[in-house]
């Protein structure tokens, strides 16, 4: 990683430095595309909505966190009423637990805000 201008270099030592009169390829070789399990049951799967994890425990390795998200209701009265509920809980291992962990921050560092003086970038 180039500190400076915060890009990277692929440092690639090549047999054919020395060589005159190279040629440029017509076409790039393709990406090679990133390869994840398959998984079953994908658009079947519930969308798990929360706002809070109002419990969380460890019991032998078994990590447990329970989900909520606050509902406003109205009251007989006219007003509006705000209580939470449970909407899940997560069982999961330990390893299980530490790849959450990571895929949020992934997804956190996502959509953090990067400072950029010089302007857009690209």
């Amino acid at each position: 990683m180039d500190e400076s201008n915060g890009t990277m270099q692929l440092l690639v030592w090549s047999a054919f430095e020395n060589v005159e009169r190279t040629v440029m390829a017509d076409k790039l070789p393709a990406p090679i595309a990133h390869q994840f399990a398959p998984v079953e049951g994908l658009m079947e799967a519930p969308i798990i909505y929360f706002e809070a994890c109002p419990t969380l425990g460890n019991n032998h390795g078994i990590i447990n966190v329970m989900l909520a998200a606050s509902i406003a209701e109205p009251t007989d009265s006219g007003g509006v009423a705000t209580r939470i509920r449970a909407t899940g809980h997560l069982r999961m291992n330990i390893a299980a637990a530490i790849a959450l962990r990571d895929t949020i921050n992934n997804a956190l560092l996502i959509g953090a805000p990067v400072e950029n003086p010089k302007g857009k970038a690209n």
